[in-house]
């Protein structure tokens, strides 16, 4: 029996539980919609002139997939926040939303505190600590994630409620438009991956266990356009993480005007490399010819492709597809790699040598 079908053996390896939080990510998502339904958001938060959302690694996932999928639909400018400052230009008419599971990043504070000095409206999200507390003092709107869909207790694998909630505080804040019907679509197209991904569908007709035997010992490049953007940079934050495995995300058509001209050195990359093309029904006519030649041009350097098309009805249930089968496939790659998903060694001993708490 392939590893990848066994229960069993990959609990031997599992010791985190990281399997039980991929396979809840999707009540993640509901609960922290309904969760995140019941802050309170001051009218004067929609008299506003730009949006600016803070959050470091998994806690900044939500910016990303929002600026993806709404990048059309989006009344005023926002901008992500992955450092320690905001823009020169936020003062009393920016809202400031900050993100950390912990609530101690000290990245985010340091945002909260900027945000509080400038007057900024804001909003917090986090599980307590630090950032939480700033904002029961401040009187700010805050979420306080209460994780109970997330067993492996790994801030990482708390994506559905770092996301959802983002996105449900921007949705109260009048930037985007968010219903309960779209995050029942999200949530549905989430089961429907797991369904077809779990354990016990076996590799032969399980594309999340396929596709972690095809990018083991590669250099995985994932290229997504338009609104999967932000879905494909979950899938590569994930992959570094719990998988320990290089890779990088690109954009089409960015990449079409200056990385094919790379492709050709080192001469090790038709061996080290594995492009994974996102592509979606939904990309343009155009944008779907891009990728197309542009999977044309990288085979022609004798690199390796693969294609994860998506297939849901809404760019939104796209994304969170597109995040829930690779939230299955880097867990499943760990487990080929005979590793625990859970500990993260380096990010852990960079932490202690900066002085800063574990987990935080």
């Amino acid at each position: 029996m392939n590893i990848l079908d066994s229960r069993e053996e990959i609990g031997k390896i599992d010791a985190g539980n990281v399997l039980g939080s991929v396979e809840e990510l999707g009540k993640q998502c509901q609960h922290a919609w309904e969760e995140a339904g019941k802050v309170v958001v001051p009218d004067s938060y929609r008299d506003i002139d730009n949006v600016v959302m803070c959050g470091m690694g998994g806690s900044g996932l939500g910016a990303r997939v929002i600026d993806s999928v709404y990048s059309e639909q989006l009344r005023l400018p926002l901008i992500q926040i992955h450092e320690y400052h905001l823009p020169g230009f936020v003062n009393q008419r920016t809202l400031v939303i900050c993100s950390s599971y912990s609530g101690e990043t000290e990245e985010t504070v340091a945002n909260a505190r900027e945000a509080i000095n400038r007057k900024a409206k804001w909003m917090a999200i986090g599980t307590g600590n630090s950032l939480i507390e700033m904002a029961k003092q401040a009187g700010a709107p805050y979420y306080q994630i209460d994780p109970k869909y997330n067993p492996s207790n790994q801030p990482r694998m708390a994506i559905g409620y770092s996301i959802v909630g983002q996105m449900a505080l921007a949705a109260k804040a009048g930037l985007v438009e968010l219903s309960d019907e779209q995050i029942s679509e999200a949530v549905a197209a989430m089961d429907r991956v797991k369904d077809e991904s779990g354990v016990e569908i076996e590799i032969e007709r399980n594309t999340a266990k396929q596709f972690a035997v095809k990018i083991k010992d590669r250099i995985v490049v994932f290229a997504a356009a338009e609104h999967l953007v932000g879905a494909a940079h979950t899938v590569n934050n994930q992959q570094n993480e719990n998988a320990k495995n290089f890779c990088v995300d690109v954009q089409i058509p960015e990449l079409n005007h200056h990385l094919m001209e790379g492709l050709k050195h080192p001469l090790s990359n038709p061996k080290n490399l594995l492009f994974v093309f996102v592509n979606s029904g939904l990309y343009p006519e155009r944008v779907r010819r891009r990728v197309e030649l542009t999977k044309e041009v990288v085979e022609n350097n004798g690199i390796e492709t693969f294609i994860l098309e998506t297939g849901s009805a809404t760019k939104l249930s796209q994304a969170f597809e597109l995040i829930q089968l690779g939230a299955f496939a880097n867990f499943y790659l760990s487990i080929l790699y005979g590793q625990n998903p859970a500990p993260i060694p380096w990010v852990d001993y960079f932490k202690t040598r900066l002085g800063q708490s574990l987990g935080k």
